[in-house]
């Protein structure tokens, strides 16, 4: 199932066991949140990724002399042992909850027994609908929908504040455009810098001098604007130029295995431009580093190369 089904169940009933799994870390301590908050008087048990499957089942097997129940949170680790929580989950103990958490996409844990929750970013698809559910009585254009999930990179909790915030600012607004959402929004720092970096891997000239010019004003550092689109580039070209397992991609780059993805579905179809771009950025970094170029220079020399 995925977040918004599990928010639905929950209404209904509290499984044995859950693998949360995914990238969108917001939306996992979200969803351990809403199971948390599902179970009465309940004492919370916490492990990291190098506690033992057999620490974690004593855990399960006791329950407090002060609370009704127990939830045990886990993080699994890239080889955990399994072996003990599947023979737990056979037969569990009644109240007692658990969660294993992974953070992969698609973690590869053979777990019997527990219910997987998917965590990674929903799809614009799932997340409409959501937002619509969430203004109700008021009302909001698409266009307006899918600007603010393109601004808060489609993380849950970040929509989930910006519609708070919007509700305040509009409760006599029945109908929400993208011009009441523009002047408001509060887009991340990454996704500012992203839209730079999408717009001169574009080559779209106008709109990379607009995106820089109000980064700066912002007093923003250049050096994490250079430093940003230059990550942003590497990313594409890697993603492009590679038909390795996103996961691998994303551990060589330091980033999410979904960011990949993403990097491949926009510049897939323009490998040639994102390695000249690269090779620019490369020469432009290598010039500021030895003094030639200032880094406003070497981002003036990318967007109008």
């Amino acid at each position: 199932m995925d977040f918004a089904q599990l928010k639905a169940s929950l209404k209904a009933n509290v499984e044995p066991a859950y693998l949360l799994y995914g990238t969108d870390y917001f939306l996992i301590n979200k969803a351990v949140t809403l199971i948390q908050s599902a179970i009465p008087n309940v004492e919370v048990t916490k492990f990291d990724d190098e506690t033992s499957g057999e620490t974690i089942v004593t855990a399960l097997a006791t329950t407090s002399f002060f609370t009704n129940a127990r939830l045990v949170v886990a993080i699994m680790g890239d080889k955990p042992a399994l072996a003990s929580i599947n023979q737990y989950l056979k037969n569990p103990v009644a109240g007692n909850v658990l969660i294993l958490i992974s953070y992969h996409e698609k973690p590869d844990l053979n777990i019997k027994g527990a219910t997987p929750v998917n965590c990674n970013p929903m799809s614009a698809d799932i997340l409409l609908p959501l937002i619509a559910k969430q203004i109700a009585p008021h009302q909001i254009t698409r266009d307006a929908a899918e600007f603010l999930v393109e601004a808060t990179g489609g993380y849950y909790t970040l929509i989930d504040n910006e519609l708070t915030k919007f509700l305040a600012y509009y409760q006599d607004l029945p109908l929400w455009e993208i011009q009441h959402l523009q002047p408001y929004l509060t887009k991340t720092l990454d996704y500012q810098i992203y839209e730079l970096g999408a717009a001169i891997l574009a080559h779209q000239v106008t709109a990379a001098t607009k995106i820089l010019s109000w980064l700066i004003s912002g007093n923003t550092n250049e050096y994490l604007i250079f430093g940003g689109v230059v990550a942003q580039i590497r990313r594409a070209y890697y993603a492009t130029s590679s038909t390795a397992d996103i996961n691998v991609v994303g551990k060589i780059l330091g980033c999410s295995p979904y960011a990949v993805k993403y990097s491949r579905r926009d510049y897939g179809a323009n490998p040639v431009a994102v390695k000249n771009c690269y090779a620019r950025i490369l020469e432009l970094e290598y010039q500021i580093k030895s003094g030639q170029i200032t880094v406003m220079s070497a981002l003036d020399a990318l967007i109008y190369r």
